[in-house]
């Protein structure tokens, strides 16, 4: 049945791509379909059901990877994943800030430098949020103002907005720059690599939360 659409009334277009992978502690995809291109990000578990269903939703343009693993264990590849075989599958231009390359991921074909911001054709921007990882970068969707988290925020028991501060590879305090710049942007929805999608009534009840 996947991918699943989220939210058909609010979220026209955006999907749960399902099929969790163990390597990528079970780390959530999703699809994006749009009139500029499809993007899928981050890695669901490769299987050919899934790759058909995403196909017949008219395929992938992008697959962006919010970051690799924080894992001293190789055998963990966080939400990179299945990244070659989607790619090659898919037949999809893989997107990775140089940052977080490694030899797993060295032949993809879109490396950002620098510290940005980036943009993907008129709707969507790429903003730099190092902490997690030297690399990590956010996803934001503008005409739906929903925000691509990978593993930068996450909602508490409390629902409060919490980094993931036992698995940085960087500062803690670098991390929260990055949570701070994120609140300028006008999202309302976070769809994070772990744990629960949150959506605000405003920016009022968003900046409560931190």
């Amino acid at each position: 049945m996947f991918p699943l659409p989220i939210d058909e009334k609010k979220l026209l277009g955006i999907y749960h791509c399902g099929y969790h992978s163990e390597r990528s502690y079970g780390a959530t995809s999703y699809l994006i379909t749009h009139p500029e291109g499809n993007i899928l990000v981050d890695s669901p578990r490769f299987t050919e059901i899934l790759a058909r269903n995403i196909e017949r939703l008219g395929g992938v343009r992008y697959m962006f990877l919010t970051h690799k693993s924080s894992s001293p264990d190789v055998s963990y590849r966080d939400d990179v994943g299945d990244h070659e075989k989607w790619s090659n599958r898919l037949k999809c231009d893989r997107i990775l800030h140089s940052g977080d390359v490694e030899i797993s991921t060295a032949n993809v074909e879109i490396q950002l430098h620098g510290k940005g911001t980036w943009f993907l054709g008129t709707d969507f921007v790429l903003i730099h949020t190092p902490g997690h990882t030297e690399g990590s970068v956010c996803l934001y969707h503008k005409s739906l103002k929903v925000l691509f988290t990978g593993d930068r925020l996450a909602r508490s028991e409390q629902s409060l907005l919490e980094i993931y501060e036992l698995y940085n590879r960087q500062s803690v305090s670098l991390q929260l720059r990055s949570v701070r710049k994120l609140l300028d942007i006008g999202f309302l929805w976070i769809l994070p690599g772990h744990r629960r999608r949150i959506a605000f009534r405003d920016n009022q009840e968003k900046i409560s939360a931190v």
